[in-house]
């Protein structure tokens, strides 16, 4: 007897997920031994927030490990808690990786980003998030690559509900949960910025108007609510 299929909803589901029983079908699309190899590597390293890779199923789709909880279908606001929580996730995902990004070929990466670390990434429980999924994205490079982004995409850059300065408490409260040393709030603020923009452009070439129109408004609040308090004058000069 064939088990019954519920499609996944929430978040930015790839068409064509389904849950069968405790796992999920995910249809294959381009090369995939990426993200084969890093889930398995996750395993090894006794990371528990991200899906298991179990094989592949009779019509070609790959089976994941079901991760229980709640996926929020966009951005929103979160408290200080689930913000520390997101951070401090994205910390262990990223020290878990350190390893096979330095066995990749590409110089100067530190760990394997993520790339799309936002809320319609993550599994809640309890109202905090702990677990990952949807690796499409990923791909060796810098913490701070990858926190920059994160941070946009969890503290919702650009929401008129925020003011500037809540925004700046916010980035601090990351960048501390996240605990590197190598990361102040201006770090987090000046690749944030680089994030806004390369996804601008990105979004352009692609001719993606939507993800360009809301890149390009995230980061013209960015450099005119945040960069006059923290940034140096040279950079902020530089866009």
């Amino acid at each position: 007897m064939r088990e019954k299929e519920t499609p996944l909803v929430g978040g930015r589901v790839t068409r064509g997920v389904v849950r069968v029983g405790d796992t999920v079908r995910r249809p294959v699309s381009g090369d995939r031994r990426l993200q084969r190899e890093l889930l398995a590597h996750l395993e090894r390293r006794g990371f528990n927030g991200s899906p298991r890779f179990l094989g592949i199923d009779s019509q070609g789709r790959e089976i994941l490990s079901f991760l229980p909880g709640h996926v929020p279908r966009d951005l929103g606001h979160f408290d200080d808690d689930q913000l520390c929580a997101a951070a401090r996730l994205l910390r262990r995902f990223h020290d878990a990786t350190v390893d096979l990004a330095a066995v990749r070929p590409h110089q100067g990466a530190e760990v394997i980003c993520h790339n799309d670390w936002g809320p319609p990434n993550a599994v809640f429980q309890n109202e905090r998030p702990w677990g990952m999924i949807d690796f499409d994205t990923i791909a060796p490079g810098l913490r701070l690559w990858d926190l920059g982004y994160s941070a946009w995409s969890w503290l919702d850059i650009g929401e008129p509900d925020y003011t500037a300065d809540e925004q700046i408490r916010r980035l601090a409260l990351f960048a501390d949960a996240y605990d590197l040393a190598a990361c102040s709030t201006e770090q987090l603020a000046a690749f944030m910025l680089a994030r806004q923009t390369a996804l601008t452009a990105w979004a352009k070439a692609q001719d993606k108007p939507k993800i360009a129109k809301w890149a390009t408004a995230t980061a013209d609040w960015t450099v005119s609510h945040i960069v006059p308090r923290l940034l140096p004058t040279p950079f902020r000069t530089w866009r």
